[in-house]
């Protein structure tokens, strides 16, 4: 694949039919996200189609990044769970203007910077990027235009789609999603409380903790620029460990993640679940 003067990627041959998989996959999310805008489908057919979609996922793993003998199985079943995971995160964390966009901004910018620039996984990266800088021009607060299920189902799959070709690429699976974690521990966390409380996770409602602090004073853009600064830290955290030892890779990424889950917790208690809208 010739990009310009002096810039190829090379795609190996037998890789193009997980290509084609994984794109098919990501029109079906498209096309099902848009049936889901206009006239709401169940919460069933969506599982149904996002775990179908996941497979194409997995597919592709298993001819890009396989683990050897019967590890692959529990690492395959891992990629096809966190796809679908993704993709239904990416969804809850789409409630305000540009805070999705944000993210995956931030988190196709750290691919392209880190990866060679030769390889499939940072082309991803900075094509990531600059689509979702695009998006984010009319979807910053006041945003103009929405991501709705349309967008968010294959952006979610997207973002997985490029860490798969960033741990392809050599780097170390630990690290790769790293910045997304304030977004996804935000989903978590929330996701637990519900449980606690006896809600049903299929209601709409309005409890992560960045809908309820733009509720407040701070609005949709403060806190959207706070989460994609919150991921950008984690970049420079996973661009700083990359070539570290276990040990030290492992004490990185506990104290980003301890300071995360540690602001995530004082925030919590400034704007309790009481006072969402």
């Amino acid at each position: 694949m010739i990009l310009g003067a002096g810039a190829t990627v090379r795609i190996e041959p037998d890789f193009v039919n997980e290509l084609v998989l994984v794109a098919i996959s990501l029109a079906v999310l498209s096309i099902v996200g848009w049936l889901d805008d206009r006239s709401s489908l169940s919460a069933r057919m969506r599982l149904a189609v996002h775990v179908a979609a996941s497979a194409t996922v997995v597919i592709m793993v298993n001819r890009i990044a396989p683990l050897p003998g019967y590890a692959n199985a529990a690492w395959l079943l891992l990629w096809g769970f966190w796809t679908v995971s993704t993709i239904n995160i990416v969804n809850f964390m789409d409630g305000i203007d540009g805070m999705v966009g944000a993210q995956a901004l931030v988190y196709g910018s750290y691919l392209y910077a880190l990866l060679p620039k030769g390889l499939l996984a940072g082309l991803f990266g900075l094509i990531l990027a600059f689509a979702s800088l695009g998006f984010l021009i009319w979807n910053w607060a006041p945003a103009k235009i929405f991501m709705g299920d349309v967008g968010s189902g294959p952006l979610g799959m997207m973002l997985v789609i490029a860490g798969a070709l960033a741990v392809s690429a050599g780097m170390q699976p630990a690290l790769v999603f790293l910045p997304l974690f304030p977004m996804f521990f935000d989903a978590l966390a929330t996701v637990m409380l519900r449980l606690r409380r006896g809600e049903r996770l299929t209601v709409a409602h309005r409890s992560h903790l960045y809908q309820r602090v733009a509720g407040g004073s701070a609005g949709h853009g403060v806190v959207s620029a706070s989460y994609a600064a919150a991921a950008a830290v984690g970049a420079a955290v996973a661009v700083a460990l990359q070539n570290a030892s276990g040990p030290v890779v492992l004490g990185g990424i506990l104290c980003y993640t301890g300071l995360i889950i540690s602001v995530w917790i004082y925030f919590h208690r400034r704007f309790p679940v009481a006072h969402a809208s």
